[in-house]
């Protein structure tokens, strides 16, 4: 019940399972590709640009008088940015308007500050 390959043998069984594995690799690859062609389409809407209808502005949020109005011109330049850095679609837009959340609730401030670290 000893029975050994030769050295002749033991490399030739290597050999061939080394190619069909890499053929099946091979396979698999041109398998993903076509795959990957056939549902480029899917999920992907046809957009076609559009002259952007007219935002009318919305009413100015009252504002307490304790507080002074700050120059926000700066911080809306950053938030548009960011936002159309994360659009996919190109589409038009402006940021007219910033309100601060500074009376929301501790249990607020919490999840939300939450929300935010969990993604880094």
């Amino acid at each position: 019940m000893n029975k050994s390959l030769s050295l002749g043998s033991s490399l030739l069984v290597t050999v061939v399972g080394m190619v069909i594995v890499f053929f099946g690799l091979t396979v698999l690859i041109f398998l993903i590709k076509a795959l990957v062609k056939a549902t480029s389409g899917i999920g992907k809407k046809q957009v076609k640009p559009a002259a952007p209808a007219p935002i009318p502005a919305p009413a100015p949020a009252p504002v307490a008088a304790a507080e002074e109005p700050e120059d926000d011109g700066a911080l809306i330049a950053a938030i548009t940015a960011a936002i159309a850095c994360m659009m996919d679609d190109g589409a038009a837009f402006t940021v007219r308007h910033v309100r601060r959340l500074s009376t929301a609730p501790a249990w607020q401030k919490a999840g939300r500050e939450e929300q935010v670290y969990s993604h880094s």
